[in-house]
């Protein structure tokens, strides 16, 4: 059993653990964390869809539609140069696509209206937009046509085929070290062992060889942090006369170690998103002095975090041969787009398109989805992500430290 909070806890840790936009139904994951999700055309079926739906059952009964999105794979389109031959991604719901489709009811799901609703078939597939997510964008800004599936609908069944196109690992509600013992989510560290597990089923289809050198030109992209900074929140409310294991240092520290794990598993480039200012999203801006402006004290752990980021990525590029990073930068970038939100096409870069729990039953979400920042309580739009992955693939300096994805991948 997880944590349950008192009724006698402060304002703040209430919405933590029972806020809208958060974990539906779990208050002991207690996951506030930033995450988000172009155009119709985006989405074009490839002719080996049917197949890949045959192989895989899901574990809910989901559309066709949701389906069809969820698995579709990438490289059955014949001419498709690709920058990497793989991308494997790890960590929160920035870029979750659908694990947590296959975790228990109480975990943070979007499998239902009006998530996805700008999908084709307006579908919903788990992923946490009203749209494609940032995984998406950036895989589509590396020459696929989208993420590559969700880990957990391959059922455990790994293929090093033609279509192979690499892993999502993600799952909304992640942190870096295990907040509490429970089933709502997928830790980093889980998902890097899972990752492990499935190197001997790729290791059956490739010789050692080929496969090291797949993984050496591979993408390993990861998104983690805001959970763990939540804990740095909460618990001393709680318990404010016992000292909490997950301060940063302790958390940077876990974070190196995972990272070190899945460089001795073969990952060489390593694409890092940053903790974006979650002190900014809709439900935490209730918390600050108006109700309207952005929550400083969110916001300083997260610039605390990302601030510890560059000097440990740049010492283990020292210390590991052949590891080569980029940091992505979106506590920057979307920064600069509320500073000057039309600059970036939005006009609301402070309430919600959609008011939680976003389903048929309340109201619609805004028509003007492009013009809105935020999704929902917690979540960026499709096009906040369309225009964050853009900027980090191939954009100005500013948002990506020391080299943009782009170069990253050509790195030899």
């Amino acid at each position: 059993m997880g944590f349950q909070p008192s009724t006698t806890e402060p304002s703040l840790l209430a919405a933590l653990l029972s806020g809208p936009g958060l974990l539906p139904g779990v208050t002991a994951s207690l996951a506030m964390e930033a995450a988000g999700g172009g155009d119709d055309a985006f989405w074009q079926p490839p002719r080996c869809l049917l197949m890949t739906m045959m192989r895989h059952i899901r574990i809910k009964v989901l559309s066709l539609v949701m389906i069809m999105t969820s698995f579709k794979v990438h490289s059955c389109v014949e001419g498709n140069k690709t920058a990497v031959p793989a991308i494997f991604m790890f960590g929160d719901g920035v870029l979750d696509v659908g694990n947590n489709n296959y975790l228990p009811s109480d975990a943070s799901q979007a499998d239902y209206p009006y998530y996805g609703i700008d999908l084709p078939g307006s579908t919903p597939t788990g992923r946490f937009s009203n749209g494609y997510n940032m995984a998406d964008f950036i895989a589509k800004d590396m020459g696929f046509n989208m993420s590559p599936p969700a880990y957990l609908s391959l059922n455990g069944s790994v293929k090093m085929d033609a279509n192979f196109t690499g892993m999502n690992f993600a799952s909304a509600g992640a942190g870096i070290q295990t907040i509490i013992n429970d089933a709502a989510t997928m830790p980093f560290w889980y998902q890097v062992s899972q990752f492990n597990d499935t190197i001997g089923q790729m290791e059956a289809n490739l010789v050692h060889q080929k496969l090291r050198k797949l993984l050496v030109k591979s993408l390993f992209l990861i998104s983690v942090g805001t959970m763990d900074l939540s804990v740095n929140l909460w618990r001393p409310m709680r318990n404010p006369l016992r000292p909490s294991p997950f301060n940063i240092p302790n958390t940077i520290s876990s974070y190196k170690a995972i990272i070190t794990k899945l460089y001795g598993l073969g990952a060489r480039k390593f694409g890092i998103i940053n903790v974006q200012p979650f002190g900014c999203q809709p439900w935490a801006r209730q918390f600050s002095k108006n109700h309207v402006e952005c929550n400083d004290t969110m916001n300083n752990l997260a610039r605390e975090f990302n601030d510890e980021l560059k000097p440990l990525f740049f010492n283990l590029s020292s210390q590991l041969n052949g590891l080569s990073y980029s940091i992505a930068d979106l506590y920057g970038f979307s920064n600069a787009t509320f500073m000057n939100p039309r600059a970036y096409g939005f006009v609301n870069i402070n309430s919600t398109c959609c008011n939680p729990p976003c389903t048929p039953e309340n109201d619609p979400p805004c028509e003007n989805r492009k013009q809105y920042w935020f999704w929902d309580d917690s979540y960026m739009t499709e096009q906040a992500d369309k225009l964050a992955s853009a900027a980090f693939y191939n954009g100005p300096a500013r948002f990506t430290v020391p080299i943009n994805f782009k170069r990253l991948v050509k790195i030899k």
